[in-house]
């Protein structure tokens, strides 16, 4: 739909035309140049409203009983069902309880998940590891004291490929070793599944299926993956808040670690409660949250970090 702006420029710009007193011949050449610029500009806006729509429609939380081709490629019928919706959420806005899930991908390692351990628990909030069976095997203690530490375990693959350019079978199997590397660990059954990076295709869903996991992404996204300061981190998970949210955050990232307090202390000053994955999708309905809704949150004045900015 064309903006305000776009409607006052095209009306100000007929009235320029005839004020001129150009000739019929230009003034009927400028009239059709008028339409041609606020019809292309029409196309962006809902070119990009598409584009929106599209994105939105990515789950957070992938359905079981979806075809993995509609998740990948959501139908034009689906992606018009979502802009309708979000003209009806501009005007009755829904209601989402404010819970949070602080997901950490990667990992475990020697130095840093100890630190994001001791950190969680200080703040006592619950987390979710999705951890790579390959540093699993590495660092058991560690991995096992994740799990003694009520952190919710997830699987992010056996040794962290780019699911999408791998056939369905190596998929399965890169998934299923993930798997068997965490139980034989920790002896825990994992039931999500994240797919390096965040890219799929079919079937990564198909093969996560197969080993009966759920696949899990995300709707808010802070960058932390690239070496960005600690006050970044903190204001893009702010100004990214969703309800309810499912925040991505890396493991091995010291930045992230001094992040935490700061993101914790907004979010609870809110009224969000801290959950794991498990207990947000039985406290809430996938409809809810895979239609999170943006929510307002004032950024702190300043970092509260107690040990200084990093950037590893």
């Amino acid at each position: 739909m064309p903006s305000r702006s776009t409607v006052w420029t095209s009306s100000w710009s007929w009235g320029a035309i005839t004020k001129f007193n150009l000739p019929q011949g230009w003034q009927r050449a400028a009239r059709r140049a008028v339409l041609l610029v606020a019809l292309a500009a029409a196309v962006i806006v809902v070119r990009r409203w598409v584009h929106h729509a599209e994105l939105e429609s990515v789950p957070v939380i992938v359905p079981s009983n979806v075809p993995p081709q509609t998740i990948v490629h959501p139908p034009a019928a689906a992606i018009a069902r979502r802009m309708l919706r979000e003209v009806r959420e501009t005007f009755f806005p829904p209601r989402r309880p404010r819970l949070a899930v602080l997901t950490f991908d990667d990992g475990p390692y020697p130095v840093e998940t100890p630190l994001l351990l001791a950190q969680l628990q200080a703040l006592d909030v619950p987390a979710v590891f999705f951890v790579i069976g390959r540093d699993v095997r590495r660092q058991p203690a560690i991995a096992a004291r994740a799990r003694l530490a009520h952190v919710e375990l997830g699987n992010h693959t056996a040794t962290h490929p780019e699911m999408a350019a791998l056939p369905l079978e190596e998929q399965q199997a890169e998934i299923a070793q993930g798997a068997r590397d965490i139980a034989a660990v920790t002896g825990v059954r994992v039931r999500y599944f994240r797919p390096p990076h965040g890219n799929y295709d079919a079937a990564t869903i198909l093969a996560a299926r197969a080993e009966g996991e759920t696949m899990a992404l995300w709707d808010v996204d802070p960058g932390d993956w690239r070496t960005i300061p600690t006050h970044q981190i903190i204001a893009n998970v702010i100004m990214h808040a969703r309800s309810p949210a499912v925040i991505l955050l890396h493991n091995g990232k010291l930045a992230t670690i001094e992040a935490l307090p700061d993101i914790v202390a907004a979010y609870r000053a809110a009224g969000f409660t801290f959950v794991t994955l498990s207990q947000l999708q039985a406290r809430l309905p996938l409809s809810e949250i895979n239609d999170p809704l943006p929510v307002r949150l004032p950024l702190p004045a300043a970092p509260a970090s107690s040990v200084g900015e990093h950037n590893p």
